[in-house]
C-alpha cells in the first residue's frame, strides 16, 4: 500500500489532534505514533446509532430495534458509544446472536 502526500498529512494530523485532545483533558508525559496505516483501516467506527429507551433521544431500543423502522435490527457497534481499547468484533456477534436467538424463539 502506497500512502500519498495528503494520506501522510491527514496522519500527522490525526496525531496532532489526538495529542491535544489528550492534553486538554490532563493526560501528560503524551506520546504520539505513526505506523502509517491508511486513515480507516484499522478503525471499528462506533456510536452513531444510540440505544435508549427514548426515541427523541436514541435510535435504538434495548434489542438494537430501530424505534422509527419497523423490523430493523443494527448488529453492530453503532449502538455503543465506545469500546475498551480491544476489538468490538465478538460483542457484534453477541449482538446478532442475541437479535437471532430472541427472533426465533418468538
Amino acid at each position: 500500500m502506497h500512502l500519498g502526500p495528503n494520506e501522510l498529512a491527514i496522519l500527522k494530523d490525526i496525531q496532532v489532534t489526538a495529542a491535544e485532545i489528550l492534553e486538554a483533558a490532563g493526560a501528560r508525559d503524551i506520546e504520539t505514533f505513526n505506523d502509517e496505516l491508511a486513515p480507516g483501516l484499522c478503525i471499528h467506527e462506533m456510536g452513531t446509532a444510540r440505544m435508549g429507551r427514548d426515541p427523541k433521544t436514541s435510535v435504538l431500543n434495548g434489542w438494537n430495534q430501530s424505534h422509527d423502522v419497523p423490523n430493523l435490527f443494527v448488529t453492530d457497534g453503532a449502538c455503543m458509544t465506545s469500546s475498551g481499547n480491544q476489538n468490538p468484533s465478538i460483542t457484534y456477534m453477541a449482538l446478532t446472536a442475541r437479535r437471532v436467538t430472541t427472533r426465533s424463539s418468538s
